[in-house]
């Protein structure tokens, strides 16, 4: 395509009146036909792409064009009815379609989901105060199930709120997020849901990717009818000149598509009168598969619509969409009272030419998306005009985006260069080796012998007869013996007549090495090596070499895989944009309303009140399989080692990103090993305090028995202080009874009582004396021995029986 084709665009500074007129709309697609060329002509841009798009398909679904196959073989006209084809199957191998499969798949696995941040300096100063709110509530976590078991509201839920507060950014998608970004996530993710986008837009999108080099999706949003994400085909899509693979310079776009006469009419309705629509039929009949019998044919429903039979007739139409760029005016004007105020204008002004205050004009241009349909290959073009609920950044309200999300792998020259174009040619040749093992073996004889029938003639068998060679090859294939002449005429010997001959393919190791090269070439070229698919997975590789070997794999992937995420990324920016502007008496605004809440679409909805929330999407993926099986790896060995808890590995599998998965899995280990060491610290703890209380009660009973020991001994030393006072009474009983004896013999009998009284009374106070002298001197003694200065004492028991005998004579 020409770079400078650009003289039957219509011109981009024409006042906004000629812009919106029907005429300027017909000659910008008239203008972007002129540029594509014919949609059936192999010379235009159309064409060629189109013709490139198709073969990669055939590729890719293993039904690509057999022609060159037979020609290259055969060497003939194929078609020339001479005869001349082999008998081979000439069915393609389905080696691309097994690639294209191993990639997509490896792709979609992962599936992708938005998480909206707001990026604005409002949005992050609310998104710090919600972590400050969070962390507090982390740090009295405790307080606050105690206050939800008594029945207490509490702005955030304890059983909900992790540990740490490094879990709550890991695990808590929501946990440091404000209001407004959680009510554009569940709102993006509910739009998305809607569309079914992930099964049906996405996957056929990724498809592109793989085999045609770009992926397209157009976004219409309605207030009526919904925000919308549909699938383009990149073979039927339209767009200006661009040298960037993600298409952020496009200026107009638009597509293809085949519909009914009957679906033009539901669209561009009363615009059109049914002549121009018999005119459209009229030239259609006899393309695609119109039946032009029915051309005439007319019925009447039973509400009183005429049906023509030229209704269900495909036209092609184009949608197409461009940038304008266009002025907004605005005015400073002074009042009657000296003020001045700034006043908006519109997109058309002129000064007055006469005016009591003074007027200064001030003009603003910003980017408006227009658009409209036109029937291909006619002059019937509608819905033309500025495009509604175009979504804008804040931020910048000049700029705007048309509706097509584009991404490519490579680009040049307006040719998309796809995985499936690179190996093209190596699946031709694969194949070409497939076709010659194929003939090899059509050509191979069966296993057989070399019969010599020189050595079987003249053979008999005794009785006269003779065998014929046929017949004795008969007999030594049904019997195993042989009959045969060991001697010619002439008296030489001969050979065995009957020599096996082994069946031989020739060159089959060369085609199969041929075929292995090749298919070796389209592993290098795609990156999709055995590591990666599982082909030939072996038991004693190392696991860093086969990471190794996935890993380059990644790499070579890496265009199609940032191509996609570009594109997932492209559409959840436009739906957040699209809610943002959803207007509030709309059906759909109610619809979304009830679904995410009233409160969080009054802040999505917050356009009017600048500064309103600038959100950014990041495309998050789930883990891949090589992720999944390595964390479950880790985590086995780490519930092998106890490092972890049952819980722990469930919330660990619970993470989609393999980055998220293993920050927490490192912090529920450093917890756990903290509680461990802090268990068994509290353990020796607990050991040393037991050894502790047993050494003071070992003390304690030691001291107790020292006690105990004085004790009795104490009560040992009192008991023999009484025995020793009792025995010293007795001994004064004994010595007053005696004196009694020796006063009676003394003074006899006959004595007068009284005196006798008197005298026994003094004795008796003699004796007294005598016994508290000995008392005195006993407790004299007992405290000495108490002070350890004397022996112990003798007890009753240790008294002299004949001292006692004799104290009582």
């Amino acid at each position: 395509m020409n770079k400078q084709n650009k003289g039957g665009f219509p011109d981009p500074f024409a006042p906004i009146v000629d812009k919106l007129s029907r005429g300027y709309f017909l000659k910008y697609a008239k203008a972007i036909q002129a540029q594509w060329g014919n949609i059936d002509s192999t010379s235009s841009l159309f064409g060629k792409r189109n013709r490139e798009f198709e073969i990669n398909r055939d590729y890719a679904n293993g039904t690509q064009d057999t022609s060159i196959y037979k020609q290259l073989i055969t060497g003939k006209d194929p078609n020339g009815g001479d005869g001349s084809l082999m008998n081979l199957d000439w069915s393609p191998v389905p080696i691309i379609p097994k690639f294209v499969r191993v990639v997509e798949n490896r792709i979609l696995s992962r599936k992708p989901y938005p998480s909206v941040e707001a990026i604005d300096p409002v949005s992050r100063a609310e998104r710090e105060n919600k972590k400050n709110e969070v962390n507090a509530a982390i740090k009295n976590k405790p307080m606050l199930q105690e206050a939800k078991q008594l029945g207490l509201a509490t702005n955030l839920d304890p059983d909900i709120l992790p540990d740490t507060t490094e879990e709550a950014q890991i695990m808590g998608e929501g946990s440091f997020k404000t209001n407004a970004e959680i009510a554009a996530q569940v709102a993006t993710n509910l739009t998305l849901e809607w569309n079914d986008f992930n099964d049906r837009v996405y996957r056929r999108a990724v498809h592109d990717l793989v085999v045609l080099g770009m992926g397209v999706v157009k976004r219409e949003n309605d207030p009526n009818y919904g925000i919308d994400e549909k699938y383009v085909d990149p073979r039927r899509f339209v767009h200006s000149y661009t040298e960037d693979p993600l298409m952020s310079d496009l200026s107009y776009a638009g597509h293809i598509e085949s519909i009914t006469i009957q679906e033009l009419k539901r669209r561009a309705g009363d615009q059109f009168t049914e002549e121009d629509y018999k005119k459209l039929a009229e030239s259609v009949k006899n393309k695609s598969m119109n039946d032009a019998s029915n051309f005439g044919s007319m019925n009447t429903t039973k509400s009183g619509r005429v049906q023509h039979g030229y209704d269900d007739y495909f036209i092609d139409v184009m949608p197409f969409e461009f940038i304008s760029v266009d002025p907004i005016h605005y005015e400073m004007k002074e009042s009657r009272f000296g003020n001045e105020g700034f006043y908006h204008k519109g997109m058309e002004y002129s000064t007055p030419a006469e005016s009591v205050f003074n007027r200064e004009p001030h003009k603003m241009y910003v980017q408006n998306v227009m658009g409209a349909t036109i029937v291909v290959g006619t002059d019937m073009i509608f819905d033309y005009g500025v495009k509604k609920n175009i979504p804008k950044n804040v931020h910048d309200l000049t700029r705007a985006r048309l509706s097509y999300s584009v991404a490519c792998t490579n680009l040049r020259d307006m040719m998309p260069k796809s995985m499936v174009s690179s190996i093209k040619g190596y699946a031709d040749q694969l194949q070409l080796s497939h076709l010659k093992i194929q003939h090899a073996v059509a050509k191979a004889m069966p296993s057989g012998f070399i019969i010599d029938v020189e050595g079987l003639e003249g053979v008999t068998l005794g009785d006269g007869g003779e065998l014929s060679p046929l017949d004795i090859a008969d007999i030594a294939m049904q019997t195993g013996n042989l009959f045969w002449r060991s001697r010619n005429e002439d008296g030489s010997g001969s050979a065995a007549p009957i020599r096996e001959l082994n069946n031989t393919v020739k060159n089959i190791n060369e085609f199969i090495g041929l075929y292995n090269h090749y298919l070796r070439m389209i592993r290098d070229t795609t990156g999709v090596n055995e590591a990666m698919d599982a082909s030939t997975p072996k038991g004693d590789a190392l696991v860093g070499v086969q990471q190794q070997a996935i890993a380059a794999g990644n790499n070579a992937l890496y265009d199609i895989t940032h191509a996609s995420q570009v594109l997932y990324k492209r559409v959840c920016d436009d739906v957040v944009k699209c809610l943002q502007i959803l207007p509030t008496e709309s059906v759909l605004y109610r619809v979304y309303e009830k679904a995410i809440g009233e409160h969080a679409m009054n802040l999505l909805s917050s356009f009017r009140d600048l500064p309103m929330y600038n959100f950014g999407v990041l495309v998050m993926q789930e883990m891949s399989m090589e992720d999944k099986m390595m964390l479950e790896q880790n985590i086995n060995q780490s519930l092998a080692q106890q490092a972890i808890n049952l819980e722990d590995a469930i919330a660990v599998r619970k993470c989609k990103d393999i980055e998220q998965a293993e920050k927490l899995l490192i912090i529920r280990r450093n917890a756990n090993m903290k509680k461990a060491q802090e268990a068994q610290a509290q353990q020796q703890q607990m050991q040393a305090q037991l050894a502790q209380q047993q050494q003071q009660a070992a003390a304690q009973m030691r001291m107790q028995e020292s006690q105990l020991q004085a004790q009795v001994k104490g009560q040992l030393i009192q008991m023999q202080g009484q025995v020793d006072m009792q025995i010293a009474q007795i001994r004064g009983q004994f010595e007053l009874q005696k004196e009694e004896l020796r006063a009676q013999a003394t003074l006899g009998f006959r004595e007068e009582d009284q005196a006798f009284k008197e005298k026994l009374k003094v004795l008796e106070e003699d004796r007294k004396d005598k016994r508290i002298d000995k008392q005195a001197v006993k407790q004299s003694q007992l405290i000495s021995q108490r002070k350890d200065q004397r022996g112990e004492m003798k007890g009753q028991q240790d008294i002299n029986p004949d001292d006692f005998i004799q104290g009582l004579v």
